[in-house]
């Protein structure tokens, strides 16, 4: 071992000892347990990273291989130990492809070539989707890359071959009808709808049901909800008007722990808000109660009006537990209760059922980090239950408390193995008679449907969902351009778009305004700094795709800040090729000089009208508006 790799994993013992020292592991262990360093615990109640190889988990990574590996994620850790696990996956399968291309006990750093890469990738497209292959050769990289920066191997110039989905599908048709996929079908929202409507629907579904209005009306991931405090609702009133909304902790935050955030919501959204919380703190109220027992005495799940030293018979104790008589008493990794027999009976030690009780109870009791020291206690949760509450064949326990997590809303909207869903057990079918199925994302993508409907701005939006890059709200964005153009279209009709075909629609005898209009708007383009309205099919493009001519077609949306951004950078590009052409007028070669300054003042006309549509007090945010070219000149000659 050189003295790099030495060093190298001296700082991964040392950071281990600062992490998890307390929790009595070793850096060495072929197991670690991340539970502790969890920021939220929706999916699972205890993390692990498992430190084998791919496809055979009796296999341990080879010691110094581990070492390495181990000291990487150690340095790259954030408080999504999640985000640990998907690192740890693509090193694991690159030892598999290791051992197969050059055999050995150990990887050999120096020799790690593309060629490796290459067969890794090749090795993850057999096995998974491209989708996943892609961002688990990004993890592998960032691997390689750590280990060059350290002298551990040579740099590795790699580019991933499988290309990036969402890049590579977006504009295609199959693309599209896989991202219009990904909104929930009209029947299942409106079963759903209906049976919220039910007061008959059992409260194990009434308490889903209820969380899930909430997803509806807030479009928050499944982790925010699942963390939501019990604490939630705010009410402001500012400026004369009343404001509700619900306090969360956001995810994908990094590692700031103190992530809370208000969703602010619409007075519809608000009264839907309002009823299920106040259903679900109802549905809550007892296993909260008890949350508290076991949260003052976490080293013991006390039987209420009985001695640890007390003996009960089978029937005694069920009803001690509060479960029925013909109930299984509770076994741990498969071992019965201890217990003697007198007479007839068999007879059980209280001492030990709590002890046993303690093994099976949810650990830890906190759900949410909120802090370096401070966590949300299960008591302060929004959405818990008594355990197996949602089971259909096993006993609820009523001692014992747990918090809502992923796979409780999984099984309710899609079922899983022997357990069906709510869609299955009402009937809830699609129309080709299969059971409506949903995913808790859904709620999620629909909402953002609805609001890029309405005309919400994308830098709207991204903060009201809670994003920090407005590039990601583009994969919400589920609307085809025939729906497109009839919100086009409607906003003419309205009057929130402005320009040429506004005025003239405006100005025609009512009975040819949609005449006139779907003659004219028969195509509508995305673009960077707007909309254009120009169909192709007639004619090419007179201004060759550069809008900011003085093109008609060219409609600005006043207060986007993503289309201001876009301005601005190509307004200094421009700039800059401006003053060059200028200096090559003065050369050799004026004539063709001058064409291209005479195209670079047209285009910064262009960009400073379609800047000054931000300034005009009058007309609120979101109006789609003509850029005028006379404010293009004046805009120009400041500019120039």
């Amino acid at each position: 071992m050189n003295d790099a790799l030495a060093q190298l994993i001296q700082g991964g013992r040392e950071r281990f000892m600062a992490d998890l020292e307390a929790t009595g592991q070793r850096f060495d262990a072929t197991t670690w347990d991340m539970t502790s360093l969890a920021r939220q615990l929706v999916r699972t109640r205890r993390v692990y990273l498992h430190f084998v190889g791919y496809g055979h988990p009796e296999e341990p990574l080879p010691p110094l291989y581990a070492a390495v590996v181990k000291s990487w994620l150690l340095a790259i850790r954030r408080t999504s130990v999640e985000y640990l696990k998907a690192c740890l996956l693509p090193v694991r399968l690159f030892w598999g492809v290791w051992l197969g291309r050059h055999g050995g006990h150990d990887i050999v750093w120096s020799e790690i070539s593309a060629a490796d890469l290459d067969a890794a990738e090749q090795f993850m497209r057999q096995r998974w989707g491209l989708s996943k292959t892609h961002k688990a050769m990004g993890q592998l990289l960032s691997f390689m890359n750590w280990l060059a920066a350290h002298g551990i191997c040579h740099p590795i110039h790699y580019t991933i071959q499988t290309p990036r989905q969402r890049d590579f599908s977006n504009h295609t048709l199959a693309g599209q009808e896989a991202r219009r996929a990904k909104l929930p079908s009209p029947r299942a929202l409106e079963g759903l709808a209906d049976l919220y409507r039910q007061k008959d629907v059992p409260p194990s579904d009434r308490l889903r049901l209820a969380a899930v209005a909430l997803l509806v009306v807030t479009g928050l991931r499944i982790g925010e909800l699942l963390t939501m405090p019990l604490d939630c609702e705010v009410y402001e009133h500012r400026q004369g008007q009343n404001y509700y909304g619900l306090r969360y902790h956001r995810e994908k935050v990094g590692s700031n722990l103190e992530a809370g955030a208000v969703r602010w919501l619409t007075p519809v959204q608000a009264e839907l808000a309002q009823k299920a919380v106040a259903e679900i703190r109802q549905l809550t109220a007892a296993p909260r109660a008890r949350a508290k027992v076991l949260e003052q005495r976490p080293d013991r799940v006390l039987i209420p009006g009985h001695h640890e030293d007390e003996w009960l018979t089978k029937k005694q104790l069920c009803l001690a537990l509060g479960l029925p008589t013909q109930t299984s008493l509770p076994k741990v990794a498969g071992r019965q209760l201890p217990y003697r027999v007198a007479g007839k009976h068999f007879l059980y030690r209280v001492g030990d059922v709590e002890k046993r009780l303690l093994a099976w109870r949810t650990d830890p009791l906190w759900t949410m980090k909120t802090g370096s020291t401070t966590c949300q206690m299960l008591s302060e949760t929004l959405l818990l239950a008594y355990r197996n509450f949602f089971h259909s064949r096993k006993a609820t326990y009523p001692l014992l408390v747990e918090p809502l997590v992923y796979n409780h809303f999984k099984d309710f909207l899609a079922g899983r193995d022997q357990m069906t869903s709510i869609f299955q057990r009402f009937d809830i079918c699609e129309a080709d008679e299969s059971p409506c199925r949903l995913t808790t994302h859904q709620f999620r993508h629909w909402l953002n449907d609805l609001a890029d409907k309405g005309g919400l701005p994308v830098e709207l939006l991204t903060r009201w969902m809670g994003r920090s890059d407005a590039r990601d709200t583009q994969d919400y964005r589920h609307a085809t351009i025939d729906e497109r153009l009839e919100w086009l279209k409607e906003n003419i009709r309205e009057g929130t778009v402005a320009g040429f075909m506004a005025d003239v629609y405006h100005a025609l005898p009512i009975v040819e305004r949609d005449e006139f209009l779907n003659g004219q708007i028969q195509a509508v383009h995305m673009t960077p700094l707007g909309i254009c309205v120009h169909d192709f099919a007639i004619e090419p493009c007179p201004y060759h795709l550069n809008c900011l001519r003085g093109c008609r077609h060219y409609l600005r949306t006043k207060g986007d800040e993503r289309e201001r951004a876009n301005l601005v950078r190509v307004q200094e590009i421009t700039v800059h090729a401006l003053a060059q052409a200028r200096e090559q007028a003065s050369s050799e070669r004026p004539a063709l000089a001058d064409a291209w300054v005479r195209h670079h003042e047209d285009t910064l006309q262009g960009i400073a009208a379609a800047l000054a549509v931000d300034e005009l007090g009058q007309t609120p945010d979101g109006t789609r508006m003509a850029v005028s070219r006379k404010e293009a000149m004046d805009g120009a000659t400041e500019q120039t």
